[in-house]
């Protein structure tokens, strides 16, 4: 997990917060609610890991048995830290060891061990509540109260401040009149089951957050409350986890979904907001020896690799607790979903609000565990209203709370109404749960998957999925349809053709007939529980574009959090330090991939690396903000692939060792202040990449606006360029020295600074090469001005050699540098990127390239075509091939909500073919006839219509016929006849 609030934390800080006044009465205020979050790790402290559930005195004597045969043994100071609390006399799989001056060595000795598992840190989380004064007027009682956020970088509460949603502006002098909502459980319908007789009864729910008074008015079957802090009390000093069990379970005022459910409140947040990672696991084992049903967790942070933390999170799916947590607060940004809920076995709730829009503060996908390699899971599963819900109270009365911390237990408390309504409770397990929720999920029309997962929660829909439920498996998603906009973006953003990067998709498969299952061929399908399972594709074809066209992304060589720690691009932005939104053209590089494609271009993702690529079909490759080294077979390859015409452009950013040391941070893995091992970009690598023709970036760090070509821009924490090739085009400005400002707080202006190069390169048929200094300009995560008209120049320039006159011409135009002023970046010595690197691994002394591995091997599947092709322009995209829909018996596909047709026993898995398709490659002579065909045809019907209208001109003219009156408008003939007229 990362820190949070800047890159450098206090160890010492320990902040503290008052409670939180009631909602109700005279306690009502206009205050404003802000929190700040921070982490640090417990000196000497560890978590062990063990492969099992083992007893106090057995984990003691395989810790005392591993650590004896530490080479440091004797010098070792080790004590196992007791912890009190209601797991304490259960066996468990981890022990809390406070282990002074331990080595890596002695760290290492522990995990050799064959009942050890993990040796992770102890980790401490701070979650800070401050008041301030609200810029609004003092709001009634049931009013909503905002809770304003930064980003948080660790599992922390979801909740948002909901005052922006109801204003109209701050100029504005007068303001909408919004209907007071009814209850949400009542909006979901949720009275239509309690009206059936289903509350929720039998069902156990947990809620991990901040506790619960003892005699609160609002809930009559609380079962059970534990404390897993240090603080002697179980009750709630904030509100929080009030709120969020008054949502699930309340009877009065405010009516939670299962008032009749066994609510079991575990308090593993302390009143000054602090956490351990161990309160949690201990938590989550009493959770399994409780075999709660529903568990609601309303925190999380990014960080996918916390092993211990994940790991038991699958461990509670596998012992049938249905998890639901909030996707995260950090939207509109694309690819920042928070953990646990990113995960494939947990229910991941965003928030929409009550206009059924997604909402601003809901995180999107796609999930980045996948990357580079692969491509993300569809997530959020679920949406549901998480702006101005109204909750219980800490004392009494219901306030208003926004955030997916809101959305998250109004799904929870929908999984426990439908839950007590299953009579076979063994029906009931994470899989079938979520598979019930998805499959009866509303579409939100103009909202695409990553964004509405599956869509809007629909409690009655699902309740009768449930209730007609088989165990079986199931797809997410249920079928790929590359056509079907928005929903299927970004697939449908772009048609597929031959020789393009594969386009892959990401489908789960959700079993909900047992813990673990294979994937079989019919024929082996024998005594075993099975289910048959039918993914319907339908993609748009086109003909290869040209080479000019076609874009190469390098995903390959983009590095995020986690494993490690990788600034921001923009130094400016202390609050949001790490680098972590997967640097995808589909996350944040959203905007940039739309504007491509609508200039007409085609992007495709390289995974791999460059060794693996076609060159000769492609225009240009884009490297931006790449942290990866570089293999020396790639820059081998790239050379000659630009000799041969392939053009590339670099976005670079900052490197410079002295600010990276500045920035550092107290890492929780190797418990020691740990620089970056990169700045923005790794540019020591990229200077390797491009040495060959003479270029090379700098280590200074610059920041300023400026115009470029009648653009306003800004440069946003960049490097400059130190050497290119005398024959250039070399641009500069005048910026500040952002390097100074970090490192002496002191402020200059540097005049001239190169921040843009344009280079053909020499040899006949050569490609071309653009640098610029800074990526910020077409990040979606901290742009302030965007510079795509840049990036439609410098392409122009590398796919059809057009220099633009505006940068050619520039009055800013310099002498290319020749780097002989400064010396080149070097790397960070005593860096550890070859802990996470693809491409180093550890060597004594400087780490070194690990060998280049084979280049992914695809099965092709065998063609079946379903359209019939023709030569043409169709690789432009506003004229795409479609299937038709006459020959082709396809799904039944409604807009926005599908039904996908499971199949018959002994049903074909494959869609018929028309006749008069040619399978296999596509006949060139007869492509080359097909005009000739055309032309012929064209000419007859001309001809016909020539004869018609010289027939016409010479025939007589005749007068026109009075047009006779409908029967069914004349009575008398249908008095006479006795007939009533038709119509």
């Amino acid at each position: 997990m990362e820190p949070m609030g800047g890159a450098k934390l206090d160890p010492g800080h320990a902040p503290s917060v008052e409670p939180l006044p009631s909602s109700s009465g005279s306690n009502c205020s206009d205050l404003t609610l802000k929190l700040e979050f921070s982490t640090k790790v417990v000196e000497h402290e560890y978590i062990i890991g063990f492969t099992g559930y083992f007893s106090a005195k057995a984990r003691s004597l395989y810790i005392s048995s591993a650590l004896r045969n530490a080479a440091d043994a004797d010098a070792l100071e080790w004590r196992i830290v007791p912890r009190q609390n209601p797991a304490s006399d259960f066996p468990s799989d981890f022990e809390l060891v406070h282990i002074r001056q331990a080595s890596p060595g002695s760290l290492l000795t522990l995990e050799d061990h064959p009942y050890i598992k993990r040796v992770t840190p102890q980790r401490k989380v701070f979650r800070t509540l401050k008041y301030t004064p609200s810029p609004e007027p003092a709001a009634p009682c049931n009013a909503t109260r905002s809770w304003q956020s930064s980003r948080p970088f660790r599992r922390t509460s979801l909740s948002l401040g909901t005052g922006f949603w109801h204003a109209t502006g701050r100029h504005s002098s007068r303001r909408l009149l919004r209907a007071i909502p009814r209850h949400v459980a009542q909006i979901l319908q949720a009275d239509v089951l309690w009206q059936m007789g289903h509350t929720g009864s039998g069902v156990k729910v947990a809620v991990f957050d901040t506790g619960l008074s003892e005699k609160h008015p609002h809930f009559k079957n609380v079962k059970e409350r534990t404390n897993w802090t240090n603080e002697k009390t179980l009750d709630d000093g904030l509100g929080h986890g009030t709120f969020v069990a008054g949502v699930i379970a309340s009877m009065r005022e405010c009516q939670g979904f299962a008032p009749d459910s066994e609510l079991h409140i575990f308090r593993v947040f302390t009143n000054n907001q602090v956490s351990y990672t161990s309160w949690f696991l201990d938590a989550f084992n009493y959770a399994i020896l409780k075999k709660i049903d529903v568990l609601n967790l309303s925190i999380g942070g990014p960080d996918f690799m916390d092993h211990p933390f994940v790991d038991k999170v699958w461990e509670l799916t596998a012992n049938k607790v249905i998890m639901v947590s909030a996707i995260g607060n950090d939207g509109p940004l694309y690819g920042t979903l928070n953990n646990p809920a990113d995960q494939m076995d947990v229910i991941g709730v965003g928030g929409i609000d009550f206009e059924d829009n997604i909402a601003r503060f809901s995180s999107r996908g796609m999930t980045t565990w996948e990357l580079p390699g692969g491509y993300g899971r569809v997530k959020p599963d679920i949406v549901t209203y998480g702006s101005g819900v109204r909750g219980s109270g800490m004392k009494e009365g219901c306030r208003s709370l926004s955030g997916t911390s809101v959305a998250s237990p109004v799904v929870a408390g929908a999984v426990t109404l439908l839950a007590s309504t299953v009579l076979n409770r063994e029906l009931v397990n994470p899989a079938s749960m979520k598979q019930a929720l998805i499959a009866s999920a509303r579409r939100l029309p103009g909202v695409n998957m990553f964004e509405q997962g599956h869509g809007k929660l629909d409690l009655i829909r699902a309740y009768q999925i449930l209730n007609s439920y088989k165990p079986q498996a199931s797809l997410s998603p249920s079928y790929i349809d590359l056509t079907e906009s928005p929903y299927m973006w970004p697939y449908c953003s772009q048609p597929i053709y031959y020789g393009g990067m594969p386009t892959i998709v990401n489908v789960t498969i959700l079993n909900g007939m047992g813990v673990t299952g294979r994937i079989v061929d019919k024929s082996e399908a024998g005594g075993e529980l099975t289910s048959t399972v039918k993914l319907p594709i339908k993609v748009k074809i086109v003909p290869t574009p040209p080479r000019s066209k076609r874009v190469l992304w390098d995903q390959y060589h983009n590095l995020r959090y986690p494993p490690g720690y990788f600034p921001r691009d923009n130094l400016r932005m202390k609050n949001d330090p790490l680098d972590w939104n997967g640097d995808h053209i589909h996350t944040n590089f959203k905007d940039m991939y739309q504007h491509l494609r609508s200039m007409g271009y085609f992007v495709e993702v390289l995974g791999a690396p460059i060794t693996c690529f076609d060159a000769s079909q492609y225009g240009t490759l884009l490297m931006v903000d790449s942290e990866e080294e570089y293999f020396p077979e790639e820059i081998t390859k790239l050379r000659r692939d630009i000799d041969n015409g392939l053009s590339l452009i670099v976005f670079s950013d900052w490197y410079n060792t002295s600010v990276m040391r500045k920035v550092k941070f107290y890492d929780e893995n190797t418990r020691q202040w740990w620089m970056p091992d990169t700045g923005g970009a790794n540019v020591p690598a990229l200077n390797d990449l491009i040495s060959v023709w003479g270029m090379a970036f700098s280590d200074g760090l610059y920041e300023g606006d400026f115009t470029l070509a009648d653009h306003d821009m800004y440069y946003a924490s960049g490097c400059s360029i130190a050497r290119f090739p005398e024959d250039g085009i070399v641009i500069a400005k005048n910026l500040k020295d952002q390097g100074l400002e970090v490192l002496k707080q002191e402020t200059a202006v540097v005049e001239g600074v190169p921040i843009l190069g344009l280079y053909q390169t020499p040899s006949d048929g050569g490609g071309r090469i653009a640098l610029y200094g800074d990526s910020n300009c077409i990040d979606d995560s901290h742009r302030q001005k965007d510079c795509f008209w840049l990036l439609d120049a410098l392409l122009q320039y590398t796919s059809y050699s057009m220099t633009p006159p505006s940068l050619s011409h520039s009055h800013s135009r310099v002498a290319p540098p020749t780097g002989a002023e400064r010396p080149l970046p070097q790397r960070l010595e005593g860096n550890h990127l070859y802990r996470y690197s693809k491409v180093l691994e550890a060597h004594l002394g400087d780490p070194k390239p690990r060998p280049l591995p084979a280049c992914p091997h695809l099965s092709w599947a065998k063609p079946q075509p379903l359209n019939e092709t023709a030569p043409s322009n169709l690789w432009k995209h506003q004229k795409l091939l479609s299937v038709d829909l006459d020959k082709v018996a396809l799904p039944n596909m409604r807009a926005y909500r599908p039904q996908v047709r499971p199949l018959s026993p002994g049903e074909s898995g494959a869609w018929d073919i028309p006749g008069g398709i040619m399978p296999g490659r596509y006949n060139q002579e007869v492509g080359q006839t097909i005009p000739v065909f055309a032309f012929l045809g064209a000419m007859v019907v001309l001809s016909f219509f020539v004869v018609q209208l010289t027939k016409a001109k010479s025939k007589p003219k005749r007068r026109k016929p009075r047009i006779k009156r409908p029967a069914y408008l004349q009575p008398q003939a249908a008095t006479a006849t006795g007939k009533s007229p038709t119509v």
